[in-house]
């Protein structure tokens, strides 16, 4: 699978897409004019109506934006659903300055690394809130904030605009599971980090490689992955200027993260789940006509060389070569598409 068809995949997980129309004086492709006008339009509307204007985004880069405060997390029983009956649900109430510019109703927040949608937005104040659902909650350790814990401060990063520059990596928002600091330390003017995670994500991790951490784009130093019963755990470091903008350095050991692997792993593995089958069928077809071979080359051994017996060996293993030469062109054929 190639790297475009890896990052079409990842941009259509946040639904959003934008409109690319051939240029009427060069094969150039361009942004469509009466799209951007139709942006402008909406734009200049928004400023009228006293709201602020927003555009196209896709995803997160792991670069927080700023470190927000949880004002509230409650739990309702009065909020509607899509066919007008009531249900309970949490709602978290967050105060951010810089995610608030270019915010709108339905728009994507990452708080601590997980991609929340916007439910309401007050401008004066700089305080938006979002949902979280039954899942969210079992998946990430937002249930654990409020203003009654210890941990009221949050990563808070808006989603990235397309073609905008990526300082980190393709953060999806997508929190695979909870981490736990297991261990800190100095090493000059860097601070690790080991933490512990679930043994099922940890083929996912590698020296070296991206991970999200509470939302921070970070490269994986060391990892350890025993399997189940073993020992699984990484680390990382943060660097002076990092350890400044987010809110790690504040945890201690025992805490928790919310960590997201990188995406690219899952998608490579769940490419080369549908090679191997055709590999191993391949491969099957060699060993027979291997085995063939070695029989028509021991038949021949003394043998006249001329006679019924030897030509349809020949054309048997012939066969067989044909098929192997099919499904090689298959296997080929579906890689490329």
């Amino acid at each position: 699978m190639t790297f475009s068809v890896l990052l079409t995949a990842s941009i259509a997980l946040c639904g959003h897409a934008f409109t690319m129309s051939p240029s009427l004086s060069s094969r150039t492709n361009v942004i469509d004019i009466v799209g951007a006008s139709s942006s402008l339009s909406r734009t200049n509307q928004q400023k009228q109506q006293g709201q602020r204007p927003h555009s196209q985004l896709n995803m997160f880069t792991g670069i927080i934006e700023e470190m927000g405060q949880v004002l509230s997390l409650e739990t309702k029983d009065n909020m509607t659903l899509w066919d007008g009956s009531k249900g309970s649900g949490t709602e978290m109430t967050v105060k951010g300055g810089v995610v608030m510019d270019g915010a709108y109703l339905g728009c994507s927040i990452s708080v601590n690394g997980v991609c929340l949608t916007a439910t309401e937005l007050d401008f004066d104040n700089n305080i938006f809130k979002v949902g979280l659902a039954p899942e969210t909650l079992r998946k990430t350790n937002l249930g654990s904030y409020g203003p009654s814990s210890e941990m009221t401060t949050v990563n808070l990063e808006r989603a990235s605009e397309i073609g905008g520059r990526n300082s980190g990596h393709f953060v999806q928002g997508h929190v695979d599971d909870v981490g736990t600091i297991v261990d800190q330390w100095i090493d000059e003017n860097s601070l690790f980090f080991k933490i512990s995670f679930p043994s099922e994500f940890m083929r996912y991790i590698v020296p070296k490689g991206f991970i999200a951490i509470d939302g921070t784009s970070l490269t994986v130093c060391d990892v350890t992955s025993e399997g189940e019963g073993g020992e699984n755990w990484f680390t990382f470091m943060l660097v002076e200027y990092t350890q400044k903008k987010i809110i790690l350095p504040s945890k201690k050991i025992g805490d928790t993260v919310n960590v997201e692997v990188d995406v690219l792993g899952k998608y490579s593995e769940r490419a080369w789940e549908a090679v191997v089958p055709k590999m191993e069928a391949l491969e099957s077809k060699v060993i027979e006509l291997e085995t063939r071979l070695r029989e028509l080359e021991g038949g021949n051994v003394g043998a006249p060389s001329s006679g019924s017996g030897s030509g349809e060996s020949v054309n048997s293993v012939a066969a067989i070569a044909g098929d192997i030469i099919v499904c090689t062109a298959n296997q080929y054929g579906s890689n490329r598409q």
